[in-house]
């Protein structure tokens, strides 16, 4: 692992990253079918990260973001996130701020209904839903 390889290895990986960002294992994998050798591609991988380029946690979360934008569900997201090679620990943390307008709605109702088979209770929780859009 020379001084040069290892210049080049981190070049070659800022290229990747810059035409399209990825998880640290499918960079790693894209360095190694460049002709890069483990040991460079895992220099680069943590010099990157040590940069700030590479953050697996912040690619998951944006990763959900896009899959809700798409209006997928949980299940869909979590496949594609483990398609993108990503640790299930980031999986879950990235998923644990995943909220479905059903998981608000039902937590709304959990918060406010007392009695459902009241017409008044009815009236008012469907007023104040109608308010919040």
């Amino acid at each position: 692992m020379s001084e040069e390889s290892k210049t080049k290895a981190v070049s070659v990986a800022a290229a990747v990253l810059n035409y399209k960002n990825r998880s640290s294992r499918m960079l790693y994998e894209k360095l190694l079918e460049k002709g890069i050798e483990p040991d460079d591609a895992e220099y680069a991988i943590e010099r990157l990260r040590g940069f700030g380029y590479l953050n697996d946690l912040e690619y998951a979360s944006s990763a959900v973001r896009y899959g809700i934008s798409k209006g997928w569900g949980k299940m869909r997201i979590r496949r594609k996130l483990s398609e993108y090679k990503l640790d299930e620990e980031i999986i879950e943390q990235a998923l644990s701020d995943y909220v479905t307008d059903e998981d608000k709605l039902d937590r709304f109702i959990m918060q406010n209904v007392t009695d459902l088979s009241d017409r008044k209770e009815k009236k008012r929780i469907t007023d104040k839903l109608a308010r919040r859009g």
